[in-house]
């Protein structure tokens, strides 16, 4: 069987016709809260309505935008009427808006003021850490598959390739994506041995950035032990995680150039000038020597030099000669002492014992029987004298 293939614009084009034909989808008011507005230049206003659970793009064309007698913002809690449509050249769903009444700050704004208030009144945001100028390793902590991963670790490597860069691989968005992000910089803290941290991810609307304006997110970038570079989206876009921080970067790509402050061209640059400070002290003081050889042998005469050396051999001379008269003493001394010590040593020696008549006995082991209570009758012994050794029982 034979299974037709459609053309991608044939496919959404039968999307856009089941929704902009749908009873209800063509004609509602939607509640929410505006997120990631933006008005072009054109007067059309393109923005997102979110809840807690869920985000639906948005459009409103010029002519309904100039009707409106407020001037929409992030935050703003709103009814939006209009329509539910299909975006063909994307293949986006978005909702027409035709109509927009404001009924005041969302719940989701309120609630991320609160939460920056009290970190901020917690010190979470007083991080104000120096940036090593000479790191060795830097940890970024972003989703290993992200561009803006491949613009940070190549920028590290163009403009300083001595430094080491670390992935610690993290989800950035989604359902679980905050603990895995507080779980990265941890991780990065306890076994990367860096000594700069990046955090952050590539540009996204307010819903992708989330994670990064969480109360576990800005915990574990102010708890990190590790000077930390937030890079989160793009200039205008600032996340709780950027207060937390030590330094924000605008870009990802900032971040990088932040944490090689040094480069390459400059490390070669202060190699040489140092280089050339160093020589020049040392051909310096290689100056002052030989000047101060020239004079001190200017001042220098043979006959002088001669009385000089006689005088030091002859108290050479003198040295020697004490330390042989003190040293035959000493000598003499040691002597003496160890006879005296010999003579004493041989008297109390067991052959000493044995040349003044005494014996010693032995059993069939050669070892001396140093008591007779365990001798028996019969047994047989060896006596040694001084001059010969001989079989001996006992009766």
């Amino acid at each position: 069987m034979k299974i037709k293939a459609y053309k991608v614009s044939a496919i959404v084009e039968y999307i856009k016709e089941l929704i902009d034909d749908d009873m209800l989808l063509c004609s509602v008011l939607v509640r929410g809260e505006i997120s990631n507005f933006r008005k072009h230049t054109s007067g059309h206003m393109y923005f997102s309505l979110n809840d807690e659970y869920a985000s639906l793009k948005c459009c409103m064309f010029k002519n309904e935008a100039a009707g409106l007698d407020f001037a929409p913002k992030n935050g703003d809690l709103v009814r939006v009427y209009g329509r539910v449509s299909v975006y063909t050249k994307m293949g986006d769903l978005q909702f027409i808006a035709e109509l927009m009444e404001g009924i005041g700050d969302g719940d989701l704004a309120r609630d991320l003021a609160a939460l920056k208030q009290n970190l901020h009144a917690q010190g979470v945001f007083d991080n104000a850490r120096e940036i090593p100028h000479f790191p060795t390793k830097i940890a970024v902590v972003t989703s290993p598959t992200s561009a803006a991963v491949f613009d940070i670790i190549d920028t590290i490597q163009r403009r300083n390739p001595m430094i080491t860069a670390i992935v610690v691989p993290v989800t950035v968005q989604g359902k679980g994506s905050p603990a895995s992000i507080a779980e990265g910089i941890e991780i990065a803290n306890t076994f990367s041995g860096a000594d700069v941290l990046i955090v952050g991810r590539g540009g996204g609307s307010a819903e992708d950035l989330q994670a990064f304006n969480t109360e576990i997110v800005a915990r574990a970038v102010f708890g990190s032990r590790i000077p930390v570079i937030s890079a989160v989206g793009h200039e205008i876009d600032y996340t709780l995680c950027d207060f937390a921080a030590d330094l924000r970067a605008v870009t990802p790509t900032a971040a990088a150039e932040l944490a090689t402050q040094v480069t390459r061209r400059d490390m070669s640059a202060r190699l040489r000038d140092d280089t050339n400070l160093l020589t020049n002290a040392i051909l310096q003081r290689l100056e002052d020597v030989r000047r101060r050889l020239e004079h001190s042998t200017a001042r220098l005469t043979p006959e002088r030099e001669i009385t000089k050396i006689s005088i030091q051999r002859s108290a050479l001379e003198r040295r020697q000669e004490t330390l042989r008269f003190h040293m035959g003493d000493k000598i003499s001394g040691f002597k003496a002492a160890i006879a005296a010590k010999t003579n004493i040593l041989d008297k109390i020696s067991p052959q000493a014992v044995l040349n003044r008549g005494f014996a010693l006995a032995l059993d069939d082991g050669g070892k001396i029987i140093q008591s007779g209570k365990n001798l028996v009758a019969g047994q047989e012994v060896r006596l040694q004298f001084a001059d010969a050794e001989r079989d001996a029982k006992i009766l």
